[in-house]
């Protein structure tokens, strides 16, 4: 699942990044606050936590969770909250979302994604490698 979550959070940001070059700078905005939500459920999955059911839910408890005793700064806790609030604005607003934040929204996600999956990396397990044949050697 967490595998899964990270994908998608991938696809997204990639998404954004062609929304934007096609000057879509609202479904931009979109894609990027969903990278984020992608990833921070990969982090609550990683510690076997519920997924928070509703945004402000996800941004309340990803802060308490991950941002109060560490592993993220406030900085980057903030992304979630500072994304929702531009997707807000990109899908209910009948004025663009300007091109600049779009981009820096671009750039913001592109950090929390990163700052996710290498957290993850360090905290999950490793792979079991194949059982072995009998005999003890693979052939």
């Amino acid at each position: 699942m967490i595998d899964l979550l990270l994908k998608k959070a991938r696809q997204a940001l990639q998404t954004a990044r062609r929304d934007l070059d096609d000057e879509d700078t609202d479904a931009a905005a979109n894609r990027c606050y969903y990278a984020v939500l992608y990833a921070a459920w990969a982090m609550f999955a990683v510690r076997g936590l519920a997924q928070p059911r509703t945004h402000s839910g996800l941004i309340a408890e990803f802060g308490r969770h991950f941002v109060k005793d560490g592993p993220f700064d406030q900085r980057l806790g903030a992304t979630l909250g500072k994304l929702f609030a531009l997707r807000s604005y990109a899908d209910y607003i009948l004025e663009p979302t300007p091109r600049d934040k779009a981009e820096i929204a671009i750039e913001t996600a592109g950090d929390f994604l990163n700052a996710v999956e290498q957290e993850i990396a360090r905290c999950k397990p490793p792979a079991e490698p194949p059982d072995q044949p009998a005999g003890g050697e693979s052939r």
